[in-house]
Parts: structure tokens; sequence; C-alpha cells
């Protein structure tokens, strides 16, 4: 209780600006102090805390570990401390409250805009502020306590002991071209007729890149040349559509373009590498009500 009171939010601000700027100045600008204001803030909190949260030297001050650790949770404090304004400012409105969410692009055409559509038609439920981004980087908000709940996948490499993760959908994959492409004429296409031609290849190590590693060195081909590496849905399928690149989209993104007449689908097959996605929620002690009322409602819609 008595650092609890001797810390205060600004201290926290400053820590967690300056694991990242590493200058003291920029993070003074930033948080609209006065050079002498941010070193006094910076070492009350040290004396607070008992430890150097940064080393100084001439290239700027570089966090120690325990100033990693205290900018970690400097910034989950700083966003509940957010979401509760947030929230109150949307009760005093009479509205339910909000929820931070993130999915990755293949749940937007389909899973996302259902549930967000249901909801808008019922005239119930949270506002909710949405972020597409790719699984990594999603997992790594709801760690950082920046969203509250997110469609997407397990990420192997992280450390996913505080989110649990309930598979919904399975999604499949397509090659896809230019509706005009000239492959688009080939009756029966094999993978070597597709090494004849540039690739939008996804960086590794995506689960879309593994499978078109897989596919061609299951085939004994190498993988296609490719001039681009991109996790942008959108970029890829524009260039597409003006080009006779190649490129693998998860279906259900494939389906929109493909309706709108700018893309094809090309009949060769990928291996079946591309897991299930789903919901991924922090564990919490206290769930919040508003959350899990949402992945109800997610839920109920993968299941019907």
């Amino acid at each position: 209780m008595s650092i609890l009171s001797r810390l205060r939010l600004k201290q926290l601000a400053l820590v967690a600006s300056l694991s990242e700027t590493k200058n003291l100045h920029a993070s003074a600008r930033k948080l609209n102090l006065s050079q002498p204001g941010a070193t006094k803030l910076l070492q009350e909190v040290e004396r607070t805390l008992g430890v150097d949260l940064f080393i100084r030297g001439s290239k700027g001050m570089e966090p120690s570990i325990f100033g990693l650790a205290v900018a970690r949770h400097a910034r989950t404090i700083l966003s509940e401390v957010d979401r509760l304004k947030k929230q109150i400012g949307a009760m005093a409105r009479c509205e339910i409250g909000s929820v931070r969410m993130g999915a990755i692009m293949e749940a937007v055409p389909g899973v996302m805009t259902e549930v967000v559509n249901r909801l808008i038609q019922s005239g119930t439920g949270p506002l909710i502020n949405l972020t597409v981004s790719t699984s990594d980087h999603l997992v790594a908000a709801l760690k950082e306590g920046e969203l509250d709940l997110a469609l997407g996948r397990p990420v192997e490499h992280v450390d996913m002991g505080n989110i649990r993760f309930e598979p919904l959908w399975a999604e499949e994959l397509s090659i896809v071209a230019a509706s005009g492409h000239p492959l688009m004429e080939i009756e029966r296409l094999t993978l070597e007729q597709l090494l004849d031609y540039e690739w939008i290849l996804q960086s590794s190590p995506s689960p879309m890149r593994t499978s078109i590693e897989l596919t061609f060195a299951r085939a004994g081909l190498p993988v296609p040349n490719s001039r681009l590496e991109t996790s942008s849905m959108l970029m890829t399928a524009n260039l597409v559509s003006r080009s006779n690149l190649l490129a693998v989209l998860p279906r259900s993104v494939a389906r929109f373009y493909m309706d709108m007449g700018l893309i094809s689908e090309v009949g060769v097959d990928l291996e079946k590498f591309f897991g299930r996605y789903g919901l991924l929620v922090p564990n919490r002690d206290e769930p919040d009500p508003i959350v899990e009322a949402l992945v109800r409602h997610i839920q109920s819609i993968a299941s019907a």
C-alpha cells in the first residue's frame, strides 16, 4: 500500500514512453512536461521502487530489466485506466459500454461482418472498436491490455499462458489471379505451370507462406519467384487484379474480391496446413461481463 500511495499515473506514463523513445527530452515533450519535471518524475519512481529503471548512456537511456518489467505493467495499467474512462463516458451517454476487439483479415468479410451486422440490427450490444491485424500483433496487444478480445490464431513462438483460445472456424486457401489472366484459359493446370509467373508471398513463417512452401516442396518444385512479401490482403488483391501476378488468399477474402469481378480462383489446390481460427480471450481474475456477452454472441453465430 505504501508503494501504491506514492506511485502516480504520470510517472507510469513517463516510464512507458521512455522505454520506447529512450530519450528523456522526447518523452517529456510527448507528455507535455518540462525536461527538469520529467527528470524529477523519473527519480521519484526509481526511488519509490528502489531500483534503476534506465541505464543512462551517451546514446540515450536504455531500459534495465527492471525498467522493461515496469514499462510492461505501466502500459497495462494505463490501458485499463483509459478503458475505464471510455466505459464511464459510455454509461453516462446511456450506452452499454465498449469492447476493444481485434480480428485477422480473413475473419472480416464473413464472421466479423456478420457479428457487427447482427448487433446493429438488434440495436443492442457494446460499441466495438475494431483493429484488423495479424495474429502475432493481436496476441501482443491482448497481452499488453490494449485489446479485450480477438478473432485470430494462437502464435507458436509466443507464451499464450494468460490467453485462452476457443477454435471456431476452419479456413481454406485459394490461389488467385486476375480475372483476365492467361492461366484462366487453361483447362488442366499444374503447379509447374504456375512457376512461369511471379507471385506475391507472405513473409515466413506465416501459415499461408508455409502452405505454399509445403505444396511446392512435396511436388519437388522450388518456391515461386517473388519481389514482394506482404501480409496486406488489400495490397495483394489490388496488385493481383491489375497484373499477371499470382498470390494466395484465405478463401473468404478471395470470394469477396471474386464477387466484384476483380480476381479469379486458380484451379490448383494447396496443402491443407491452414489451421482453425477462433476467439482469443485474456484470462482475468474478474471477467468483463460485456466482453463475455460478446464472446457468447460470436459463439452462437459460429454454431448456427
